[in-house]
C-alpha cells in the first residue's frame, strides 16, 4: 500500500488507540455496531479529506449519515467510499475542495440536528459518587453537551467547592463513561471539544500534583487509576484521541477555544509529534497565524499567554504576533507616536501583561515590543486599570527577558499600596523581578514584607513563591527577620517537600546563608531530604555550588549530603565554570569535607578554567587545595604562577591571605614551586597585619595554663606567619595550645581554617598542636580544679 498522509495515518491510528482501550480492560469492549466514531475534515494542500470510522456495513447507516463519507471496513486497509448507493473500493479518495461547505450541510451536522436531546442537569449532585452515578444512569441520554458538562463538573469537585466522596460501583461507571466519551469525541462541536479537553486536563493536572500518597480508595486514587493508570499510559491514550478529534477541525474554532484547547494540552503535558515530526501546537499555529492581523486584542494576548503557559515555543506565530502588537505590519507609514498610540489603544492592561508575559516565558525575545509596551504604561496617568496580577505579570516578564526599563519599575512600585489584594504568587513574582533587575525599592520590600508576616498562615504560597520571596529578599539585601523566620517555619513544618524542586532548595538555603539569618533546623530538615532522594542528579551545576555555599556560610554540617553533593559534582564535573567549581571547593574545604577522590577528580576540569578564574576564584581554588592537601601539578604550575602576578595588583587583603598559606603548603610538599618574592611578601604583610585579639575563653585557658606552673607565651608569632594562642614547654619540648572557639567548628566538626592551621604549624614549625574545643571548656563551668586537671591530661602530665 502506497504510502499515507498524514491525516490518513492519524485515522488509522486513532482506531488502534481505541482498540487499546478495549483490550487492556479500562473500559467496556469495543461495541461494534452501525454508529459512527468520528467524522472530520481536513485541510491539505488543494483536497479536503472527508472521513468517518464506522465498523458495520454503511448501508444499515441513514442515508445522510454515510453519505459522501470515507468509512474504514474490516482492517484499515480497505478503505470504501459510500454514497447513498455506491460504495468504491480503494485507497484515501480526495474529495474536491469545499464539498461540504456550498448548498449541502455535512452529514455530521445534520444528524446532529436531527439526533438532539434534552439536557440532563449535572451540577446539583452532593457529592462525586452522586454525579457519576447520575451521570451512569442517564448515559444512553446525556447528549455532547451534557458529556462535557459531566467532565467540567468533576474537575469542580477536586478544586474542593464539593463533596469527592465516591461509591464502590463508582470505578465501573466512570469506566463506562469515559468510553463513551472516547466513541463520541468525534462527533463533538469545537465548543464542546475544548470544554472536555480542558475539563479532562485540570483533573489529571489537580490529580498529578495533589502530593503525597495516592489512595486507592479514594476519588484521586479512582481517577489516577482511570484517566492515568501505570506510567501515564491511559492519559497518553486519552489525549491522542482528543488530538485526533480536534486537529482536523481546527479551522472551525475561533480564537478563545483555540486558546483554550493550547492550554489543555500543555496542562496535561501532552505533545503528539506527527510523522512529519510536527506537533499538535505546531499545527494550532498555523491555523493562528493568518488570523492575527483580525485577532481581538483579547483574545491574541490569551493565545499568547496559552503557548506560553504550555512551555510550547513557536518562532513564526510569535513572531508574526509581535509585528503585529507593534503595528509594523499594519501601520508601515505611522511614525513611532502615532503607532504607539493607535495600537494601545485597542490593547486592555490585561492583553498588555499577558502578552510581555508570554514573550518571556516562551520566546523568541522582542526587544522593540517590550519597549513600547514599557513607554505605553510609563505614559498612563494611573495604573489603577491594571489588576495587581497583571502589574505582577508584566514587571516578572521583563526581569524574565532580561529587558531593563527603570522608569517602568518605578512607576509600578509607587503605584503598589493595598497589598491585600495581591495574591501570594503575584506578591512572590513581584519582589522577585525587583530583585532580578537590581530594581530595589526599600518601601516596597518592607510593606510586603509587613504584610506576609502579618498573614496567618503561608499554606497559600506554593514551594516556587517561598523560594522567590526569600531568594528575593537576600538579593536586593533587603533582610527581614521575622519574614525569614515566619518563612523557615513554615517549610519546617510541612508534612512533605515533595513539590520541592531541587533548585528551589538550592535558592531557599542560599537565601538565608547570604542574608545572613540563622535557622539550623530548617537546614537539616533540607538536608536530611535531600540525602534520601534516590539521586540529586536534577541538580545543574550551579544548584550543587550555591548549596554547598549554603551550608558551609550558615556553618550546619552534613557530612552524608556533602559525600552526596560530592559524587554528582564529580560526575558532572565538565558542567562546571570557573564560579561553580570554585565555590563549590572553597564550601568543601571550609566545612572539612576533604575527601581526596573529590579534590583529585576535579583538578582536571579547575585546570582547564583557570584562565576564566577572577582573583577570588584564583584564590579559593588554592586555598580549598592546600586545605586538602592534595598535589595537583597539572593545576599548579608556572601557568597559576604567571596568572597570579598577572593579577597581582588586583588581590584583596583575604585573597593574599590565601595566597600565602598556598605558599606555605608548596613549602609543605617541597614542590619547588614559589610564588616570587615581592608577591610574597604582599602575602605574608596581609598574613601578620590582623591584630591579635584574645578572647574571655583564651584568657581564662592562659590563667589556668599559669595556675599548673607552665608559664605560657601568648600570641606568638611563628616563622611561617601564624599566630599561636599560647606557647607552653612540657618536658623540654615546645608545645602549641590552640584555644579554639566557635568559629572553629561547623557543628563541632573543624573548619577547613583550623585544620591547615594545625597541620601547617605542627609541619612547618615543628610544634605539636593541642586543641581545646570551647564545648569542653564550657563543660568544667567554674571548677578552676576541674580545668586544671583537664589540661594536664592533655599535656600528658598526670
Amino acid at each position: 500500500m502506497s504510502a499515507l498522509p498524514k491525516c490518513a495515518n492519524n485515522l488509522r491510528w486513532r482506531w488502534q488507540r481505541l482498540q487499546q482501550l478495549s483490550e487492556m480492560n479500562h473500559v467496556a469492549p469495543l461495541v461494534r455496531s452501525p454508529r459512527m466514531i468520528s467524522s472530520w475534515e481536513t485541510r491539505r494542500g488543494s483536497a479536503v479529506f472527508a472521513r468517518t470510522t464506522s465498523v458495520a456495513d454503511p448501508t444499515a447507516c441513514r442515508p445522510q449519515v454515510v453519505s459522501r463519507r470515507l468509512v474504514a471496513v474490516g482492517s484499515w486497509r480497505d478503505f470504501k467510499l459510500c454514497s447513498t448507493s455506491v460504495v468504491v473500493v480503494g485507497d484515501f479518495f480526495p474529495l474536491p475542495k469545499n464539498t461540504f461547505r456550498h448548498g449541502v450541510l455535512p452529514p455530521l451536522v445534520q444528524s446532529r440536528r436531527m439526533n438532539s436531546r434534552p439536557r440532563i442537569r449535572l451540577d446539583d449532585c452532593a457529592s462525586l459518587g452522586e454525579l457519576i452515578h447520575k451521570a451512569h444512569e442517564h448515559l444512553e441520554a446525556l447528549s455532547i453537551r451534557d458529556i462535557a458538562a459531566f467532565w467540567t463538573e468533576v474537575s469542580k469537585f477536586l478544586r474542593g467547592r464539593k463533596q469527592t466522596s465516591i461509591q464502590n460501583s463508582s470505578g465501573p461507571q466512570l469506566k463506562e463513561i469515559l468510553l463513551r466519551t472516547l466513541l463520541r469525541i468525534g462527533e463533538f462541536p469545537f465548543r464542546d471539544l475544548t470544554q472536555t479537553t480542558l475539563a479532562l486536563a485540570k483533573i489529571i493536572s489537580q490529580v498529578e500534583n495533589s502530593g503525597g500518597r495516592i489512595h486507592k480508595d479514594s476519588a484521586h486514587g479512582l481517577l489516577h487509576d482511570r484517566l492515568i493508570g501505570n506510567r501515564a499510559q491511559h492519559k497518553q491514550l486519552i489525549f491522542e484521541e482528543l488530538v485526533a478529534a480536534s486537529m482536523p477541525i481546527l479551522h472551525e474554532f475561533d480564537e478563545r477555544h483555540l486558546s483554550n484547547l493550547i492550554y489543555a494540552f500543555g496542562l496535561a503535558k501532552y505533545v503528539r509529534v506527527f510523522e512529519d515530526e510536527s506537533t499538535n501546537f505546531d499545527e494550532v499555529a498555523i491555523e493562528i497565524i493568518p488570523r492575527l492581523e483580525t485577532t481581538k486584542p483579547r483574545d491574541l494576548s490569551n493565545i499568547l499567554w496559552a503557548y506560553a503557559n504550555a512551555g510550547a515555543i513557536n518562532h513564526d506565530l510569535f513572531v508574526t504576533a509581535a509585528d503585529v502588537v507593534i503595528g509594523t505590519n499594519l501601520l508601515k507609514e505611522f511614525n513611532s507616536q502615532d503607532m504607539s498610540n493607535m495600537i494601545w489603544a485597542t490593547f486592555e492592561p490585561q492583553a498588555i501583561s499577558n502578552i510581555v508575559w508570554a514573550y518571556a516565558t516562551a520566546g523568541p525575545f522582542h526587544s522593540k515590543l517590550f519597549k513600547k509596551v514599557a513607554h505605553h504604561i510609563v505614559q498612563m496617568d494611573s495604573l489603577r486599570p491594571f489588576k495587581p496580577q497583571n502589574l505582577s505579570n508584566t514587571v516578572w516578564a521583563y526581569a524574565t527577558a532580561s529587558e531593563s526599563h527603570p522608569n517602568l519599575f518605578e512607576k509600578v512600585a509607587d503605584h503598589i499600596d493595598c497589598l491585600w489584594s495581591f495574591e501570594p504568587q503575584a506578591l512572590s513574582n513581584t519582589v522577585w523581578a525587583f530583585a532580578t533587575v537590581g530594581e530595589y525599592y526599600p518601601t516596597l520590600f518592607e510593606g510586603i514584607a509587613d504584610h506576609i508576616v502579618r498573614l496567618d498562615s503561608l499554606r497559600a504560597f506554593n514551594a516556587q513563591g517561598l523560594a522567590n520571596i526569600v531568594w528575593a529578599y537576600a538579593t536586593a539585601g533587603e533582610y527581614n527577620p521575622k519574614l525569614f523566620m515566619k518563612v523557615a517555619d513554615h517549610i519546617v513544618e510541612l508534612d512533605s517537600f515533595r513539590p520541592f524542586e531541587p533548585q528551589q532548595f538550592s535558592n531557599i538555603v542560599w537565601a538565608y546563608a547570604a542574608a545572613s539569618e540563622s535557622h539550623p533546623e530548617l537546614f537539616r530538615k533540607i538536608a536530611n531530604h535531600m540525602v534520601q532522594l534516590d539521586s540529586l542528579r536534577a541538580f545543574n551545576a550551579q544548584g550543587l555550588s550555591n548549596t554547598a555555599w549554603a551550608y558551609t556560610t550558615a556553618k550546619v554540617s552534613s557530612s552524608v549530603l556533602f559525600k552526596k553533593l560530592s559524587e554528582v559534582a564529580l560526575n558532572n564535573r565538565n558542567e562546571f565554570n570557573s564560579q561553580n567549581i570554585a565555590n563549590f571547593l572553597w564550601a568543601a574545604a571550609t566545612n572539612g569535607h576533604v575527601e581526596q577522590h573529590l579534590f583529585r577528580g576535579m583538578a582536571s576540569t579547575a585546570a582547564s578554567l583557570l584562565n576564566e578564574c577572577n582573583i577570588q576564584e584564583l584564590a579559593n581554588l588554592a586555598w580549598a587545595y592546600a586545605v586538602a592537601d592534595v598535589s595537583s601539578p597539572l593545576l599548579f604550575n608556572n601557568d597559576f604562577i604567571n596568572d597570579c602576578v598577572r593579577k597581582e595588583g588586583k588581590f584583596t587583603r583575604e585573597e593574599l591571605y590565601q595566597l600565602h598559606r598556598w605558599n606555605l603548603w608548596q613549602l609543605e610538599c617541597e614542590s619547588g614551586i614559589q610564588l616570587p618574592p615581592s608577591l610574597r611578601k604582599k602575602c605574608y604583610d596581609a598574613f601578620i597585619s590582623e591584630d591579635p585579639t584574645p578572647s574571655a575563653l583564651q584568657d581564662d585557658v592562659i590563667l589556668e595554663l599559669s595556675a599548673i606552673g607552665l608559664n605560657p607565651e601568648e600570641e606568638v608569632l611563628t616563622k611561617s606567619g601564624y599566630r599561636i594562642d599560647a606557647l607552653v614547654e612540657v618536658n623540654g619540648n615546645k608545645v602549641a595550645i590552640e584555644v579554639d572557639g566557635p568559629f572553629h567548628f561547623v557543628d563541632r566538626c573543624p573548619t577547613g581554617s583550623t585544620i591547615l592551621k594545625h597541620r601547617q604549624v605542627a609541619i612547618l614549625e615543628g610544634f605539636p598542636v593541642i586543641s581545646v574545643p570551647y564545648w569542653e571548656w564550657d563543660k568544667l563551668k567554674k571548677e578552676r580544679g576541674e580545668k586544671q586537671h583537664y589540661l594536664r591530661s592533655l599535656l600528658g602530665l598526670t
